[in-house]
């Protein structure tokens, strides 16, 4: 009967277009491979791959078969995922923390509840924004701390603090000496900012768009303080947040806030489906008493 593993094999061997790439990706050996691929086209009572010299070639039913398998595999991964979940709403609790997040959440939290709670097998990893929210959705996580209200009816979100996005400008600039600044007034400046994995960046980029224009991005980087660094050399102005000021030489340059409402909020997120896990309810209860 068809499974997971067997369409994981199958995807491995056409991304590959190899049996022995596949099996070296997979860590098993290529007759192994080679047999599992076998019993599935039996199963399916197609040929999936035409062998050549050269590796393998996809068939007709092949990348019919690829289409389907994506959501299949991850259908099942979720099941799986959520019944052992399930089982270990009380005694388990897996935390994604997006990029930046211990910025504002003190870690000293995390490792309180841990010692508070050493009945639940609490662990903790850091990931893109993005990849948190995904392992929330397919349950290889039961909390989330991500930068940024997700508008994902599934999830329920907490808003845990809010910090402002400003803007970092040289001394000479014209705009040096302003007390606040609008989007508006950067349309043709060059831009520094966080790349594409942090929440800010879109937000910043949808509030220009509001205004008819995209920004003229000079740099993205992940690391705010490389962001400073341009904007001392001259090479743009920096959007950043407003927590990095503290760690900042400030001489001859100026954080100035925006007039529209540019946040960096950081937020708590779980499934909705798993509001009365035990070890969720524990967790989100505790962040919301302790990050008032």
């Amino acid at each position: 009967m068809m499974n997971t593993k067997d369409l994981k094999c199958f995807e491995a061997v056409y991304e590959e277009q190899s049996i022995s790439k596949a099996a070296k990706r997979l860590f098993i050996t290529p007759q192994g491979l080679s047999k599992n691929i076998r019993l599935l086209e039996n199963e399916l009572e197609t040929v999936l791959f035409e062998r050549t010299k050269r590796g393998v070639i996809p068939t007709e039913s092949g990348h019919f078969l690829y289409e389907k398998s994506e959501k299949i595999i991850r259908q099942f991964e979720e099941i799986e995922n959520g019944i052992r979940q399930l089982e270990n709403q009380t005694v388990l609790l897996r935390i994604g923390c997006a990029c930046g997040v211990f910025n504002v959440l003190p870690f000293q939290l995390i490792l309180k509840f841990i010692e508070e709670n050493q009945n639940i097998q609490a662990e903790w990893c850091e990931y893109s924004n993005e990849e948190v929210k995904e392992r929330i959705r397919d349950s290889r996580l039961e909390y989330g701390v991500i930068v940024g209200m997700n508008e994902d009816e599934s999830l329920i979100q907490r808003s845990l603090v809010k910090k402002n996005m400003m803007l970092l400008v040289y001394e000479g600039h014209p705009i040096y000496h302003y007390k606040t600044v609008n989007v508006d007034m950067l349309k043709e400046e060059k831009i520094l900012l966080m790349n594409e994995h942090f929440h800010m960046f879109h937000d910043f980029c949808s509030a220009c768009q509001a205004k008819g224009f995209s920004p003229k991005i000079a740099a993205k980087t992940a690391d705010a303080t490389v962001l400073y660094k341009m904007c001392r050399e001259r090479i743009g102005l920096a959007v950043v947040p407003e927590f990095i000021l503290e760690d900042l030489r400030m001489d001859n340059i100026r954080a100035i806030p925006f007039e529209e409402e540019l946040k960096w909020e950081v937020c708590g997120v779980y499934k909705k489906e798993n509001k009365k896990y035990g070890a969720i309810h524990m967790f989100d209860e505790f962040l919301k008493e302790n990050m008032t």
